[in-house]
């Protein structure tokens, strides 16, 4: 590997791992306390205060798996602050950040269509004998997905703003 080797975030998330560029994430934090208004979409876990600003929170786990329930969050749960590609920020609920890895671009497989997750997991590459999703986080929401969270998130900043001292 050479010093041009993109930085990933290796992060499990229920029985998958998953690589994110480091150049996307602006924090990891232990979980918080999470607010889950009525009504939310089932992969958006609810909203986190952070500094101030009341961020959407999304389960991937959830949005891979239409199986996967979020009964309970693990000990070890971390939230992954991350850009979402379109100027504004989310966090990713995963269960456990597990470190960080310079990636050979050259070692990345790519996937079949049918196993990118309507195009967001972008290849697989192996990292300590596991197998790791790539996931390119312009891609994880559709647009129209996109600016529900973004309405949502608004009206939880609103109610956010009531409370404020």
């Amino acid at each position: 590997m050479t010093a041009a080797d993109p930085m990933m975030l290796i992060c499990d998330m229920g029985d998958r791992r998953v690589a994110l560029a480091v150049a996307d994430v602006i924090e990891v934090a232990p979980v918080v306390p999470l607010w889950r208004p009525p009504g939310l979409p089932r992969p958006l876990a609810g909203f986190a205060t952070i500094r101030g600003r009341a961020v959407p929170v999304l389960a991937p786990a959830l949005l891979f798996d239409g199986a996967a329930t979020l009964e309970r969050i693990g000990l070890y749960a971390h939230l992954v602050h991350v850009r979402d590609g379109e100027g504004g920020s989310l966090c990713l609920l995963v269960d456990r950040a597990a470190g960080i890895v310079a990636m050979d671009p050259g070692t990345i497989r790519p996937v079949a269509a049918d196993l990118s997750q309507r195009g967001c997991v972008t290849g697989e590459v192996t990292v300590d004998d596991r197998a790791v999703a790539v996931l390119a986080l312009d891609r994880l929401l559709a647009d129209g997905e996109r600016v529900r969270i973004a309405a949502l998130a608004a009206e939880a900043a609103r109610r956010a703003g009531e409370w404020a001292a």
